[in-house]
């Protein structure tokens, strides 16, 4: 599997890319290739998803239709009355095909966390090995990760996957994204009465597994699936290089109504800036540019890395249109006190290259599995 051109513009087409990945699992390739590449606009990828995953839910093909819906609810706006009934239906196909199509071993736990609730999928292998613990990261449900890390269970290692804050079910209750994630990993950490676990966190959550190793010692090994130091150089990266320093400079001068003029001029211009800065203020419960990019800055791990002692994997693919490849190189030189660190950089030549190694995922979880076998022993 590689990654595949299906559509031209570069953020629908990554998002195809994350549901062709899975292969015949997820989706019917042959109807995404006839149906995506003349899609243009936010209505009519949601018409096509919506559509799509209508007709695979009529023939009991409950996975696809879950990854359908997940794409169609994906650039929705939070103001959307469409998007909670997309989730839902989304949420609700995940399980039908956990329990009919996978048949799946697993529990659906709730922890208590600050007067709310964490949520939890738990996935058992026949004998154990140890415990990893699994978080996504920007804007995203543990649902959709479960093909991702099933493989890990066959290696005999139990999961637990849980949303955090401003993830999947927990933002519907309006507990909104943070930078201090140590505190939702404690707690579920203290439920299920884990004393030494690892830890692997997918696309923002890789920030937030090394982030949570830094305070949290019952992790004995982190893995950035992949890596992320910096999340307001990630969400003003986006822009062309001239706005993108401007947005800076107006951001750290504090210049607040010339920040929030700019991005709303922007937004106005560019459907995809428009949904990105809507989106990221709706998970981070902020009301103004300014405020949602205040709320990023804090997601640094600036003055942590000292304090991350474990076994740590890095992982970054260098086609990723995410994450600038400069935070790879920044904390693979300011990890200095981790037992051991493991990085790499997965290749076009190897079909790894994109965010997350989408396209070719599995090149992703088979590094984590060789360097959980060495890192990870059984405990005595």
């Amino acid at each position: 599997m590689s990654y595949t051109m299906i559509n031209p513009i570069p953020q629908f087409n990554f998002q195809i890319n994350r549901v062709l990945t899975y292969g015949d699992l997820a989706c019917n390739s042959k109807e995404i290739k006839m149906n995506l590449p003349s899609v243009r606009t936010f209505e009519e990828w949601y018409a096509v998803w919506s559509g799509m995953g209508r007709n695979a839910e009529s023939i009991k093909h409950y996975l696809h239709a879950a990854y359908y819906y997940r794409m169609a609810e994906f650039f929705l706006k939070s103001t959307d009355e469409r998007k909670d009934d997309t989730y839902s239906k989304c949420i609700k196909n995940f399980y039908r095909a956990f329990d009919l199509e996978l048949q799946l071993h697993y529990e659906k736990i709730q922890v208590p966390f600050e007067g709310k609730n964490l949520y939890c999928l738990k996935l058992s292998p026949t004998y154990l090995k140890g415990t990893v613990v699994v978080c996504g990261g920007y804007d995203s449900f543990i649902e959709e990760f479960v093909l991702q890390v099933h493989d890990l269970v066959s290696k005999g290692f139990e999961i637990i996957l849980f949303d955090g804050p401003g993830q999947g079910k927990c933002l519907r209750e309006n507990l909104y994204f943070r930078f201090d994630f140590e505190n939702a990993t404690s707690a579920i950490l203290d439920y299920f009465h884990i004393k030494r676990c690892a830890f692997v966190g997918i696309s923002w959550g890789g920030y937030f597994a090394l982030r949570s190793a830094a305070y949290e010692k019952r992790i004995s090994a982190v893995a950035a699936y992949d890596v992320m130091d910096d999340g307001l150089e990630v969400m003003t990266n986006v822009f062309p290089a001239p706005i993108c320093r401007i947005i800076r400079l107006a951001y750290y001068k504090k210049w607040k109504r010339l920040l929030n003029g700019l991005v709303g001029k922007i937004v106005k211009k560019s459907v995809l800036a428009d949904w990105a800065v809507n989106q990221g203020m709706h998970i981070t419960g902020t009301k103004t540019p300014f405020e949602f990019y205040q709320n990023l800055s804090h997601h640094n791990l600036l003055g942590s890395t000292d304090f991350i002692t474990q076994d740590v994997l890095l992982l970054a693919g260098e086609k990723d249109h995410y994450i600038p490849s400069i935070q790879f190189y920044r904390l693979k030189s300011s990890i200095h006190n981790a037992k051991s660190l493991t990085c790499r950089m997965f290749t076009v030549a190897e079909g790894g290259e994109q965010h997350c190694q989408i396209g070719n995922h599995m090149l992703a979880v088979n590094t984590i599995v060789d360097w959980l076998n060495q890192h990870f022993p059984e405990a005595d």
